[in-house]
């Protein structure tokens, strides 16, 4: 599945407002990302690395949304708990595309 860059824009536009660059900037610099790609698949399969564990993203952004948010909510306090989940989501959202 080919995604363009409207569709790439007008997906990630849902999160421009409540959402932190620096929480995000972190997310991007702190776990690593990565693909599958075997043959036999249509699409590569991405993943996130947590806790040195490695996570698919496909059907799981609601598990990862909140395995995350449980590990950043006590360093990142001041930005709230709303614009934590938009970030991490945004983030999550930017990797599977």
């Amino acid at each position: 599945m080919f995604v363009s860059e409207e569709e790439k824009k007008e997906i990630l536009s849902k999160y421009q407002d409540d959402t932190s660059e620096k929480l995000l900037t972190y997310l991007k610099r702190n776990f690593s990302v990565g693909q599958v790609s075997i043959e036999w698949m249509e699409k590569p399969n991405k993943y996130i690395v947590i806790d040195d564990k490695t996570r698919f993203l496909d059907g799981n952004k609601k598990y990862l949304v909140n395995k995350l948010a449980a590990m950043l909510e006590t360093e990142w306090v001041h930005l709230g708990e709303k614009v934590i989940r938009r970030t991490i989501k945004k983030f999550i959202d930017g990797i599977s595309l």
